[in-house]
């Protein structure tokens, strides 16, 4: 299996926290790290939890450094996923399964039941939300899947899928509606492909589901967790770290000795270890002219489709 995900190096402390705790619960797997810079920095080599670090510029995209010009930092970022796992499966022939997980994305238990399910289906989508919500309308801008976290088999079928979504993002990766950068264009992908909703509520538990009845973590000693329901609590999404999470953690879980709020702590203090300070600060290549001048928002626009 191999696992993958896409960042800067402004967040490669954060991508050395995911490929640790991957290390830790699957040591079989291989991280690969795709780096959205013009150069390879120097930080993220030798990472003893990287097995492969890759340029962007280098997955083969379509006139990369003329279609990058036009996407800010978060859109770049999220329009390489697709490109990024097509490489991975042509680069490694004997390789099955792969994961792609983002940054913050982080790993509590193998990937077993996952594993299991991609023995019969190729495609497994992570949805938003296993359990209606209050406020639904924010999820017809961002869509139906959350694309932080998804798993691939190798076939003829996801093949086809990638194409599709790698084309839709050489273009059309934008942030604002009705793109939501790659996300939104999977709404559709049940439509075209044979995709399978992976509703297991022990993956991809983030603060956008919090409420739901299903994810409740308690802790089993030694490192461990489940739910409530005896199912194994398998990842948690830090999207929203200092925003999102916390008003929601304060609404559904307003019990600070709830074990979620431990692994929070514990998370933001090995950010800190691996370097946050230092690489938060590091400006992105791709904001800038090969002769060092800004790229303005208006030349971004002038990209733009």
């Amino acid at each position: 299996m191999i696992i993958c995900s896409v960042t800067c190096a402004d967040n490669l402390h954060e991508a050395k926290v995911m490929a640790r705790m991957a290390k830790v619960q699957m040591p079989y797997a291989r991280v690969v790290i795709c780096l959205v810079e013009r150069s390879m920095h120097p930080a993220a080599l030798n990472v003893p939890w990287f097995d492969e670090v890759i340029l962007a510029k280098d997955l083969g995209i379509p006139d990369f450094e003329y279609n990058i010009l036009k996407y800010s930092l978060y859109e770049a970022v999220t329009s390489i996923k697709p490109a990024l796992l097509h490489f991975l499966f042509d680069r490694h022939p004997d390789e099955l399964n792969i994961v792609f997980m983002d940054t913050d994305v982080i790993p509590y238990a193998p990937f077993d039941d996952l594993l299991f399910a991609l023995e019969y289906h190729n495609i497994l989508l992570s949805p938003h939300l296993l359990e209606p919500c209050e406020d639904p309308w924010s999820y017809l801008w961002v869509g139906v899947f959350n694309t932080g976290f998804l798993a691939l088999r190798r076939s003829e079928e996801t093949m086809h899928f990638l194409e599709w979504w790698e084309q839709r993002l050489y273009s059309y990766g934008y942030y604002q509606a009705p793109y939501y950068c790659d996300q939104k264009w999977i709404d559709l992908a049940p439509a075209y492909f044979n995709v399978t909703v992976w509703d297991h509520p022990g993956y991809n538990v983030a603060y956008w589901n919090l409420h739901e009845s299903s994810r409740k973590i308690i802790s089993a000693g030694e490192g461990r967790y489940w739910l409530e329901d005896g199912l194994p609590f398998v990842c948690f999404h830090y999207s929203g770290l200092n925003r999102a999470l916390q008003y929601h953690l304060e609404i559904c879980i307003p019990d600070h000795a709830n074990t979620l709020y431990e692994l929070i702590r514990l998370f933001q203090e090995e950010l800190w270890v691996m370097g946050k300070e230092e690489f938060s600060q590091l400006p992105w290549s791709y904001d800038y002219h090969i002769d060092g001048t800004p790229i303005t928002a208006e030349e971004r626009n002038s990209y733009r489709c």
